[in-house]
């Protein structure tokens, strides 16, 4: 009998009612369709990707941590000794700043008529930074990785200071300046040093070194004449307080005569760009918090 019509050249149907059968496949697949993009688990580069990562997101031992802390009592003398010396503003102690801002509400000093804005761009930039760098109470505020980001993103602050008073951008003040004259591009860099001070002044807080707010000095005063462990050999928070009055003074010398010398203004923000930077690679190699045994 003969070949029933109805069958399919491409055997899509069969005279007895059988399934249909799936056509063989025409093409070779890809030698790449279905590679994993996944790597092996010896693959060097994972290990070393597992490895930095971990690394990064260790949390730092307390041991020695207030050492960089009082650092940055340092960088704050350097920088508002800096900052007011040329331009009648602080970028770190902002009591000074708020006693300025509210003289510019009666219109004083008649000298200086824009330094209530000078104040109230240094005030308002610190309060940015502050909050900026208060985010990273979010993503594991004493680890490596964190701890480090942080004081490079401090470091580049004073480098863009830095750069615009190099490049003569914003002026660098020689000599006797008018003191009512305002250059607006003054705010500029007034803005960047303000905004790291913010976040120098959170770390110590995520830290616990409560003692050394490293920007400003009145209650570090009123601590250390008022503690009734003074003269005791191992009152560590008097140590520190001490060291940070001590260190602000000496950055406060010291940016003073830079800023007197022919190195200049930008001088003592590159140094202070430069101890930030210090910073931030020693917390990538700080030792880690040591494991509580159970």
């Amino acid at each position: 009998m003969p070949p029933s019509s109805s069958t399919s050249l491409s055997g899509a149907s069969t005279p007895l009612g059988d399934p249909p059968t799936s056509p063989l496949p025409t093409t070779e697949p890809s030698p790449n369709s279905n590679a994993s993009s996944t790597k092996p688990p010896g693959d060097p580069s994972r290990r070393q990707s597992i490895w930095t990562r971990t690394h990064l997101t260790t949390e730092i031992t307390l041991e020695h941590a207030d050492i960089p802390i009082i650092a940055c009592c340092f960088v704050s003398g350097l920088c508002d000794s800096s900052s007011y010396n040329a331009w009648n503003c602080f970028v770190s102690m902002q009591t000074g700043n708020t006693i300025f801002l509210a003289l510019g509400a009666s219109g004083q000093p008649i000298s200086r008529p824009y330094g209530w804005l000078r104040s109230l761009t240094s005030i308002a930039f610190f309060l940015l930074g502050c909050l900026f760098f208060a985010w990273s109470r979010f993503i594991r505020p004493k680890t490596r990785g964190t701890l480090a980001a942080s004081f490079f993103l401090q470091s580049v602050c004073i480098v863009i200071a830095a750069a615009l008073v190099e490049c003569d951008i914003v002026p660098s003040p020689h000599g006797l300046v008018p003191s009512d004259a305002l250059d607006f591009m003054e705010l500029v860099p007034l803005a960047f040093l303000a905004f790291q001070s913010g976040g120098q002044i959170v770390t110590s807080r995520i830290l616990g070194f409560n003692e050394v707010p490293t920007t400003v000095l009145t209650s570090v005063y009123c601590d250390i004449a008022s503690d009734p462990r003074i003269l005791a050999r191992d009152n560590v928070k008097r140590n520190r307080r001490v060291a940070a009055v001590v260190c602000i003074l000496i950055g406060g010398i010291a940016g003073g005569w830079i800023s007197r010398s022919a190195a200049g203004l930008s001088t003592n923000f590159w140094i202070a760009a430069a101890i930030k930077m210090g910073i931030g690679l020693g917390w990538l190699v700080w030792k880690p918090k040591p494991m509580i045994a159970l």
